[in-house]
């Protein structure tokens, strides 16, 4: 009996019985369509086939090349915008800095954590699009995607704030110790804000507050003539406490919003 002939017989048996049919004929009818339960042996042996198939333990070398499989997946899917803004925010500081003689530290402070900031909308851009649940259940799961595009996206900046920190170091020959120091702290610091902020509001919302709310700070800040010098006053390992500090907090902040979006609260907070 094909399937078109089915159908057929349950809609004439329903036009004409309605709520009226008889159960036990309409269990008589199911019996017919009932499929035997395999035997235990068909059973065994298919799990005895399957067990080859399974994959073995990853090694630590296999381990590795799946994350840097996945990290180079994702730098294709990261858009180019943010490759190309970022780093033209960074030469238009540094070209600024030299041109119009700008204190290094000033602008070190300024751009440090604005690739991350930014980043966030590729971070998050599974929910903002309404592709989470999608990547939830594909074979790269959403945990593994964010996670990837947060280390691509942190390294981008700290290879950014490194080469503008050498940079300015071989034009003005400042201290190279204290100027990776300030902008250690304010990336570190913003970065586990913004993941913080990043599993209660989606990153469109976020983002333009997030460079509002620093452009105000920073300019707060600068625009006082005496808190740069304080700052450089500073002793150096109060430096390097607020970055080990900033640092503790980013990787805890990670760590949260991974198991955030495996558990699927961060996908219910951001729908």
């Amino acid at each position: 009996m094909t399937k078109r002939d089915t159908t057929r017989e349950w809609e004439l048996l329903f036009k004409e019985q309605g709520e009226e049919m008889d159960v036990d004929e309409l269990a008589r009818m199911l019996d017919g369509y009932t499929v035997e339960f395999p035997p235990e042996h068909i059973i065994e042996r298919t799990i005895e086939n399957c067990v080859v198939h399974v994959p073995r333990y990853a090694s630590e070398s296999s381990k590795l090349k799946r994350m840097f499989h996945t990290l180079s997946l994702q730098v294709e899917y990261v858009s180019k915008w943010f490759w190309l803004f970022s780093l033209l925010l960074f030469v238009s500081g540094y070209v600024a800095t030299v041109l119009d003689s700008i204190s290094p530290y000033k602008t070190v402070l300024v751009l440090s954590p604005m690739p991350f900031i930014l980043g966030v909308l590729e971070i998050l851009r599974s929910t903002d699009s309404g592709m989470a649940e999608m990547e939830l259940a594909s074979k790269m799961s959403l945990p593994q995607i964010m996670m990837a595009r947060f280390a691509l996206i942190g390294s981008y900046n700290v290879v950014l704030n490194a080469i503008i920190s050498f940079g300015l170091y071989w034009t003005f020959g400042i201290d190279l110790w204290k100027v990776l120091l300030f902008w250690v702290v304010p990336f570190t610091w913003m970065s586990s804000i913004m993941l913080f902020l990043a599993s209660r509001f989606r990153g469109r919302r976020l983002v333009p507050i997030a460079v509002s709310v620093w452009g105000v700070l920073v300019i707060g800040i600068l625009s006082n003539p005496k808190t740069l010098p304080y700052l450089l006053s500073l002793n150096d390992m109060l430096f390097v406490l607020f970055g080990v500090v900033g640092f503790a907090l980013l990787w805890m902040q990670s760590i949260q919003l991974r198991n955030r979006v495996e558990r699927g609260i961060f996908v219910e907070i951001a729908d």
